[in-house]
């Protein structure tokens, strides 16, 4: 998708073999010169659905030539951490482009890890059109 516009929304959701979930979307406002400017919101919960709140989410991703997303890393600061982040990696696994009026969208499915919680799910990347 390296012909697509900036980049508006990254999102990311995560099953974990032990039950559990993450969500984390990125949000880049309107008028903005990089995504340092992201919004960012996670929500983490253990294999009993209680929620764990993120004070602070971090997302790298690499992409390959096609534009595709290949590999993430993450990065959550929880509140009852002291000073040290959960950290996480996902892998591709497959993908798939989405292209409507006004926006293109690459779905990729990616095999996850986040502090030897092993996961499935989805890391989605939303690219203004034009």
């Amino acid at each position: 998708m390296s012909d697509s516009g900036q980049i508006q929304r990254r999102s990311i959701g995560i099953v974990f073999s032990d039950g559990g979930l993450l969500a984390l979307t990125a949000v880049r406002p309107k008028v903005s010169t990089g995504h340092g400017e992201e919004e960012i919101a996670a929500v983490l919960c253990g294999p009993d659905g209680a929620p764990v709140e993120v004070s602070e989410a971090l997302l790298s991703t690499e992409y390959g030539p096609d534009g595709v997303q290949r590999r993430a890393t993450l990065e959550l600061w929880t509140d009852g951490e002291e000073g040290q982040p959960l950290r996480g990696a996902g892998t591709l696994i497959s993908s798939s482009s989405v292209r409507r009026p006004g926006l293109n969208a690459e779905i990729a499915f990616f095999r996850w890890s986040v502090e030897g919680r092993d996961g499935l799910g989805h890391y989605e990347v939303v690219h203004a059109d034009g």
